[in-house]
């Protein structure tokens, strides 16, 4: 055990006396001493010495202790030292005189402590109080005068004057101290044989009360003394002796302040050999005091702790045996009070406590309750949060109350062990009403990142206990601590402090294990009303969130599992999407932290929300992640899962309806995105695959569609709802491949089998072919010419048989080569019709010819109008941004010409008056031409116009003379074209055409 270094000034005295002698032979009693108070003392450097029978001087005498401490005596003179030799019993004559006594402690570099082993001495070089006693008497010299000594930058005395009569001592000095003042050491003892009595007072200019220490020791028998000894103390009279660096033990007093009063009371019996512990018996310690302050600073600030003592009644401690410890009893009780300074001098409550000793043997209890202010704890919290745990959080503005009280049954019997624990059990309570405040801001963030877009890096947070935390420490037979946590209900506030933003939380059913490992089990719910990232366009409202978290650390591995996790929001907008009433729900997650390695495992994620949309398209329903695992790197992070659902309902901006059913995996690895999937909705099943990297924005995506039948109980729309299209017959299969940006090996290819379609009013039959579209330069093109065939399209007037080459060349021409189709009775032809993608002016000119007017007559269903003949015609068509228009196509009839029969030609209004238009209306109710020719035109509005010249006979007039009639005829396609589609069941006209 390390002895106080203050001792080593009266060491170095006896030394002194002893030095001359010591060159011819070593006093075994002397060395005892010296290394009971000082440890092993070498004599480093001795100069000047000068021998005489009356007088023997020394210049200077350097000694070091192996605790590195040194001892330098200048100009030690002393009178009569054969006496040391010759006459051990006359020490009487002997005086002794040191010019000055310097003390000081080396510093070393390295933290390397002294060796702290004990040296036991053997039986019959044990340290004795007889043998102790008689050689202080013996050796010391008659008179001892220490004109100076300086211990360390802090501490003069001297002179110091030590006079001895007989068995009689006295000791007297003055000392100063810069911090304190001065003061006055004044020690008086009797060392008889039989009976040791010391009685030490230091006083002080500034203070009335001296401190006091009386010793009474006297012999019971052979092996045995009573001790009897009282303290009572002005702690500021002896402060400067207690700020002597290293006076405590290894902690450094530099700084520290005592004041108050103290009062110590001791009796026991002890054995003569005074180093045996397991001879002491009969023990008591009784303490007592007055606002005992404390002052102690605060490392790493300008802040100080100072601590008030005081005791309600005396703290009394009795015991039977000291090894093994045996209490007899322990009782006493008092209060602290604990706070922070400043060094302006401005005080902040830190803790204010009250204990209490139970006399409940041989396991005393002690009991303490009070509360600690927040406040006045931030020097002690920050360092320790931001230096050790969280070095980028700052914590500034602390205020609140944490309110708590303990219990600890205390140990103290049966036991011999240094590595005895004294605490049998602690139990502390941290009570409702505690409420802690503060603020926090976590630095250090990216101009990116949430927390700082958000406000959510400065809050203003409030944390209130609502119910009993109970806590519980037992010792393990590791000596380590058990610590038990349970119960608890701790209500969280937090509030951004330069947004909206704001959220609350709770904790309970608290369960903590604290061994070797760490073991934690609650139940957390978080709720906020808003979260608005403004930088982001993110808005969220009405999250809420809980789960029950099991956390345990062992070593160098922490694990966090997350059960019934359920998170919900109201709403979530950000500016590609938003997502309203939506739903997690996973039932297990597990989360690992090993070597900086985080991985998270979940095996199952619900998903469900009702409406996430985006400008593409709205979904609703539930979606399914499973066996998700992520993994968190240094420099990347790893991610995969499966996904499902069973119900996933889009809708397209433009109303469409799509009712689906899905499977797959998704993956990442550091930048890279990798994904596959399989999409089921009604008779489809498309499967795909996805390669993207993030990094450098480019991917590419594959898909199948295998060949899949339509029919009138499987139509398209069934699948897909609300499409102005709809496959009621045949099959189609379809695959390809896409690139971001486009790259060459960019496919599309699509197989159509016998394809019956309903667009709006219109059906095609019988659509066979396969089309395989490449890219070139990001746009799409066919590499040569694919061939398709349609039996039938009817948008008002069957086309039938249709047949042509789709191609689309580099510069976005889409192309239909070598076109022909059956048109009234007549054909179609085309060598290569033309639409630009890119909506550029585009000509062409198609052909039709043997066109049926009686044809066109019946289709049309007209009763106003009859005709025979055929017709020939030529149409220039151009396409572009004004859609189709014709100019100046050419018409005419094919010989040997017709018949016209057109009822109501013009109306009755325009027929009055005109006997001319008259006989024209009646010549087209009865009109055979020989010849028709004329021009057509059709503008963007959709307006056929018509310039037609006939040659002809009409019975009506003269059937032997030739009338010529010149006719402008204006009809509105699109209309008529509604029309005749409004006059027939479109349904029996598709049947119709499917059964032939």
């Amino acid at each position: 055990m390390r002895k106080p270094r203050i001792l080593i000034i009266v060491t170095t005295v006896l030394l002194a006396t002893f030095l001359v002698g010591s060159w011819w032979k070593k006093d075994i009693v002397v060395s005892q001493l010296i290394n009971l108070f000082a440890g092993e003392v070498v004599i480093q450097q001795l100069s000047g010495l000068k021998l005489g029978i009356k007088e023997a001087s020394i210049e200077q005498v350097r000694l070091q202790s192996n605790r590195k401490n040194n001892l330098i005596l200048n100009k030690v003179k002393i009178l009569y030292p054969f006496h040391i030799i010759f006459d051990r019993d006359n020490t009487q004559k002997i005086e002794l005189s040191i010019g000055k006594l310097t003390y000081s402690e080396i510093k070393n570099s390295t933290s390397s402590k002294p060796n702290k082993t004990e040296k036991i001495p053997s039986k019959e070089n044990a340290l004795t109080l007889s043998n102790l006693t008689q050689n202080i008497v013996s050796f010391i010299p008659g008179s001892v005068f220490v004109r100076e000594i300086e211990f360390g930058d802090d501490l003069k005395a001297g002179p110091l004057k030590i006079n001895r009569h007989n068995t009689e001592i006295h000791i007297q000095t003055p000392f100063s101290s810069i911090k304190t003042g001065n003061h006055e050491l004044s020690l008086k003892a009797n060392l008889t044989s039989s009976d040791i009595t010391t009685v030490t007072e230091i006083s002080s200019d500034l203070i009335k009360e001296p401190s006091r220490l009386e010793i009474d020791i006297s012999k019971t028998h052979k092996n045995q003394w009573k001790l009897d000894a009282s303290a009572s103390s002005n702690l500021n009279s002896i402060v400067s002796i207690l700020n002597i660096s290293e006076v405590l033990a290894e902690t450094p007093a530099d700084g520290m302040r005592a004041s108050g009063s103290i009062r110590i009371n001791a009796r026991a019996f002890i054995p003569d050999e005074i180093l045996s512990k397991a001879n002491y018996q009969d023990i008591l310690f009784k303490v007592e005091s007055d606002n005992l302050g404390l002052i102690l600073p605060i490392e790493s600030s300008n802040k100080k702790i100072q601590a008030h003592l005081s005791t309600q009644s005396p703290i009394e401690l009795k015991l039977k045996t000291l090894n093994p410890i045996q209490l007899e009893s322990v009782t006493g009780s008092g209060s602290i009070e604990v706070s922070t300074l400043k060094d302006s001098g401005s005080k902040n409550l830190l803790a204010n406590l009250r204990f209490e000793y139970s006399d409940l043997t041989p396991n005393p209890k002690f009991q303490l309750k009070g509360s600690v202010d927040l406040a006045g704890a931030e020097p002690l919290i920050k360092p320790l949060l931001t230096k050790n745990y969280f070095p980028s959080l700052k914590i500034t503005n602390p205020k609140g109350y944490l309110r708590f009280q303990s219990e600890t049954h205390l140990n103290f019997t049966e036991t011999s062990s240094i590595n005895k624990n004294w605490f049998e059990q602690i139990r502390l309570t941290i009570l409702p009403k505690s409420n802690l405040l503060f603020d926090a801001e976590v630095t250090g963030l990216k101009e990116v990142s949430p927390l700082l877009t958000s406000g959510l890096n400065h809050n203003h947070i409030q944390a209130e206990v609502k119910k009993n935390i109970h806590i519980t420490g037992s010792p393990s037979e590791s000596n380590f601590f058990n610590i038990q946590i349970h119960d608890g209900l701790i209500v969280t506030q937090l509030k951004a402090k330069n947004t909206p933003n704001s959220a609350s939380s709770k904790i309970e059913h608290i369960q903590c294990n604290i061994k070797n490992f760490t073991e934690c089990k609650f139940k957390f719910e978080a709720k906020s009303p808003v979260i608005i990232d403004m930088p982001a366009g993110v808005v969220l409202r009405k999250m809420d969130i809980s789960s029950t978290i099991h956390f345990q650390e062992d070593g160098d591995i922490q694990n966090l599992k997350m059960e019934q996790v359920k998170a919900s929001l109201g709403e979530l907008k950000a500016k590609e999407f938003k997502i309203r009433e939506a739903e997690l729900i996973a039932p297990k997650v597990n989360c690992e932290i090993l070597s900086g390695i985080k991985s998270c495992i979940i095996e199952k994620s619900s998903n469900h929300f009702s409406n996430l949309s985006s400008e593409h398209a709205t979904l609703s329903g539930t979606l399914d992640l499973n066996n998700i695992k992520v993994i968190s790197l240094r420099d990347s992070t790893q991610f995969s899962s499966d996904f499902s659902s069973n119900r996933l309902k889009v809708v397209t901006p433009e109303n469409y309806t799509l009712e689906t059913s899905l499977t797959g995996s998704l993956s990442l690895d550091g930048n890279k995105l990798e994904g596959q999937s399989q999409v089921k909705a009604g008779n489809l099943q498309l499967t795909s695959s996805l390669h993207h990297d993030i990094e450098l924005g480019v991917g590419a995506l594959q898909f199948s569609l295998p060949y899949v039948e339509f029919n009138s109980a499987a139509p398209l729309s069934k699948v897909f709802q609300g499409l102005p299209l709809d496959i009621v017959s045949g099959a189609l299969s379809a695959n390809g491949a896409i690139s971001w940006p486009r790259q060459s090996t960019d496919t599309i290819d699509i197989s159509l089998t016998n394809i019956a379609a309903i667009y709006d009013s219109s059906f095609a039959a019988g659509v066979n072919g396969n089309v395989l579209v490449e890219t070139h330069r990001g746009k799409w093109f066919t590499s040569k010419p694919q061939p398709l065939t349609i039996e039938s399209i009817n948008a008002g007037l069957p086309l039938n048989n249709l047949s042509f080459s789709l191609s689309v060349n580099k510069t976005q021409d889409l192309i239909l080569n070598d076109f022909s189709a059956e048109f009234l009775d007549g054909k179609l032809s085309s060598e290569a019709l033309y639409w630009n993608l890119d909506n550029i002016e585009r000509n062409s000119t198609l052909y039709a010819e043997h066109v049926s007017l009686e044809k066109l007559a019946q289709e049309t269903e007209s009763e106003s109008f009859k005709a025979k003949g055929r017709l020939n015609l030529t149409i220039p068509i151009t396409t572009g941004p004004q859609g189709i228009t014709v100019k100046n196509g050419h018409l005419e009839a094919v010989e040997p010409g017709g018949e016209l029969r057109y009822y109501g030609a013009f109306s009755q209004q325009m027929l009055k008056g005109n006997p001319q238009l008259k006989l024209i209306s009646n010549a087209l109710e009865d009109y055979d031409f020989r010849t028709l020719e004329g021009n057509l035109q059709y503008p963007p509005s959709g307006d056929l116009l018509l310039n037609l010249k006939l040659v002809g006979r009409s019975e009506s007039m003269d059937s032997e003379r030739d009338l010529i009639i010149n006719l402008n005829l204006e009809n509105n396609i699109p209309a008529m074209l509604r029309s005749l589609q409004a006059s027939r069941d479109l349904t029996t006209a598709l049947e119709k055409q499917l059964d032939q």
